[in-house]
């Protein structure tokens, strides 16, 4: 079974025998940021494969320093990838994937579904406008440029685990039923861009039925555009919605064994 190592936001990486595959692997984040990282994109020079959910900074900004010692090959949507052949990715290691296309790799395939962005709640952005005052001319270059481009919901089958990975809760319960999305062995779940996310996110468990489930992108990556989430309402609600589902909530940068996670329970 793959080891996992939560880096932050909704970035991962997932070892499989020699294989590294990072999953929107943002490092850098800024000096408010909490918890600190300490990695680097120099860190992730083994990569073999990069799967981008979609062209937002806190998922994309340090691809093309990673691909600068890494020789990987990059999966993302056709807006994604023309962002990123435009700050100097060589277009010979972009794969432009939409929703409903799938690829065979070396010891795994992939499926992925398209959905829309998240959309931010009138709440959420009404608490949200008063931190970016002052400091908006600072942080306009990271909210332009790298559009979002349609969300791809990544299912991964390594032959004994399956994982989904979502990077924004776009997807709806009603979407995985049209999708025909499968239930997961692990779903790799976002806890941000909305105020009732805690709640959006546990019922869509509770249509996913996932064996395991794993919370991210709940971390205050980039003040003030972010803040930190309070995702006990979830691991509440999950218990609740859908009992038999191992919940398991990493920390920062902690690697940890699929197999083991599945028979020690989670954390609870």
């Amino acid at each position: 079974m793959p080891d996992f190592q939560w880096l932050g936001t909704a970035g991962f990486r997932i070892t499989r025998e020699d294989k590294v595959i990072l999953i929107d692997p943002y490092l850098t984040r800024n000096e408010r940021a909490r918890p600190v990282q300490g990695l680097r994109p120099a860190d992730m020079a083994d990569a073999d494969y990069i799967f981008i959910s979609h062209g937002h900074f806190d998922h994309i900004a340090d691809v093309p320093e990673i691909m600068e010692t890494a020789d990987a090959e990059v999966y993302c949507s056709p807006v994604t990838a023309q962002t990123l052949m435009n700050q100097g990715v060589p277009a010979g290691k972009l794969h432009p994937l939409s929703g409903g296309d799938s690829v065979t790799l070396e010891g795994f395939s992939v499926s992925v579904t398209a959905c829309n962005h998240i959309k931010f709640d009138r709440k959420l952005v009404v608490n949200t406008i008063p931190r970016l005052l002052g400091e908006i001319r600072r942080l306009l270059p990271y909210l332009r440029g790298m559009p979002a481009g349609p969300v791809l919901n990544t299912f991964f089958d390594f032959g004994d685990t399956t994982v989904l990975h979502l990077g924004s809760l776009g997807l709806t319960p009603e979407r995985v039923t049209s999708l025909g999305v499968p239930p997961p062995d692990i779903l790799l779940i976002p806890l941000q861009g909305h105020s009732r996310i805690c709640r959006m996110a546990a019922e869509l468990v509770a249509v996913l039925r996932p064996r395991v489930v794993v919370p991210e992108h709940h971390d205050d990556f980039f003040p003030p555009i972010s803040r930190m989430i309070n995702i006990e309402p979830f691991r509440v609600m999950v218990k609740k919605l859908a009992p038999e589902c191992i919940y398991y909530e990493p920390s920062l940068n902690e690697e940890f064994d699929a197999k083991e996670v599945l028979e020690s329970g989670g954390r609870s």
